[in-house]
């Protein structure tokens, strides 16, 4: 499952978890000090989920799709990641050192360069800029998790495109190819 919070404009964090025969394992970024890995069991009782006996996490909904989590003050979207956008391929795809030009759902932006960790952005809307990315395989899954924006999925090269998938408040249909 990602987060794709929908309630917020830019998503404050990105994180993936795997739920499997009472077992979890858990992915976040949100800075480049800020890179998280766990695991552990987890357990579901009255609309909670207990992490390792002492991370409880109250559930709004839980759906096929969506979960939820939910406290005072905001929830938190997780949905739930088809097998289909699972690479196999992922080793034989490069981004680090690379520049290219992006269409996201029709709109085209040139010039994001993947440099050490860091991603460039030299055209509009944005100013010379640079956000940090991590970028993992979970479970199969070839994430790119990047500062301030939604977390997104390589599934592919197709014809010297690189086929992505972002999520954020719906599904973002991405092509990248090296400028």
């Amino acid at each position: 499952m990602c987060y794709t919070d929908s309630k917020t404009t830019v998503p404050d964090f990105n994180e993936v978890f795997t739920f499997k025969n009472g077992d979890f394992e858990s992915e976040s970024f949100s800075a480049p000090s800020s890179y998280e890995k766990s695991n552990g069991f987890f357990e579901l009782i009255d609309n909670q989920l207990i992490l390792n006996d002492s991370i409880k996490l109250s559930i709004g909904l839980i759906n096929t799709d969506s979960l939820v989590f939910v406290d005072e003050k905001t929830s938190y979207t997780f949905k739930k990641l088809n097998d289909s956008l699972k690479n196999t391929e992922s080793d034989k795809i490069v981004i680090s050192g690379k520049k290219f030009e992006v269409d996201i759902d029709g709109h085209h932006y040139s010039n994001i360069g993947y440099l050490d960790g860091k991603i460039s952005f030299e055209s509009q809307p944005f100013e010379e800029s640079h956000e940090y990315y991590k970028r993992i395989n979970h479970n199969g899954f070839d994430i790119i998790f990047q500062q301030y924006t939604m977390p997104k999925i390589i599934r592919g090269v197709k014809n010297d495109t690189l086929k992505l998938v972002g999520f954020h408040k719906k599904i973002y249909q991405i092509k990248m190819w090296e400028k």
